[in-house]
C-alpha cells in the first residue's frame, strides 16, 4: 500500500495518510448527503456572522459619530476661551506699544481733538514706526477738510501736515478725508 499523502506539521510531526483513494464519483455519491446538509449549514452560518458584523459596524459607527459629536461639544467651550485668550493677547501687545509711546501720544491726540473744528471727526489714526501719524476722518465740505489742515499747521505737536486724499463718495453726505503728519 502506498501512502496517499504526507503532511508535516511545523513541530516535526508527519502524518500519513494510509487510507486507499476512492473514485471521485463515488466519494462524492457517498458523502453528498452529509455534505450538502453541513455546506448549507457553513453558508448560514458565515451570512449570520456578515449580518451581525455589519450590525456592529453599524452601531460602532453610531457610538463613533455620538463620541465625536460630543468631543465637539466639550471642545467648542476651550476654542472660544483660546479665542478670548488670543484677543487679550493681543490687546497686552498693543497696551505695550501704547505704554511705549507714553505721554507723547496722549498729549498728540489730545492736542488733536482740541483742534478739530466741530463738523468734523475722525474715523481712523495710524502711527507708523517712523513717527508718521495718519488720520483719516470725515467733514461735510471741502472747506472743513481746510479748516483740519490749518489747525494741525498752526499746531505746535504737530509738523507740516499734508493731504493725501479727500474724496466724496457717490451718494455720501459725507467726504473722507486722509492726512499725514509727523
Amino acid at each position: 500500500m502506498r501512502p496517499r499523502a504526507l503532511e508535516s506539521t511545523e513541530h516535526g510531526i508527519v502524518r500519513v495518510n494510509l487510507l486507499e483513494r476512492e473514485p471521485s464519483s463515488a466519494a462524492w455519491l457517498a458523502r453528498a448527503p452529509r455534505a450538502l446538509p453541513m455546506l448549507a449549514l457553513a453558508l448560514a452560518t458565515a451570512a449570520a456572522g456578515a449580518h451581525i458584523a455589519a450590525a456592529r459596524s453599524t452601531e460602532l459607527a453610531a457610538w463613533t459619530t455620538a463620541q465625536r459629536t460630543a468631543a465637539e461639544a466639550r471642545a467648542a467651550p476651550v476654542r472660544r476661551l483660546r479665542s478670548e485668550v488670543s484677543h487679550l493677547e493681543r490687546s497686552v501687545i498693543e497696551g505695550e506699544r501704547l505704554r511705549a509711546t507714553g505721554p507723547k501720544l496722549a498729549a498728540a491726540l489730545a492736542q488733536l481733538a482740541a483742534d478739530l473744528p466741530p463738523a468734523s471727526w475722525l474715523t481712523s489714526l495710524e502711527l507708523a514706526d517712523d513717527g508718521t501719524l495718519r488720520i483719516a476722518g470725515r467733514a461735510p465740505g471741502f472747506a472743513t477738510v481746510g479748516e483740519v489742515l490749518a489747525s494741525l499747521d498752526r499746531s505746535q505737536v504737530f509738523g507740516a501736515p499734508r493731504l493725501l486724499d479727500a474724496q466724496r463718495p457717490a451718494g455720501a453726505a459725507a467726504l473722507r478725508f486722509q492726512i499725514e503728519t509727523r
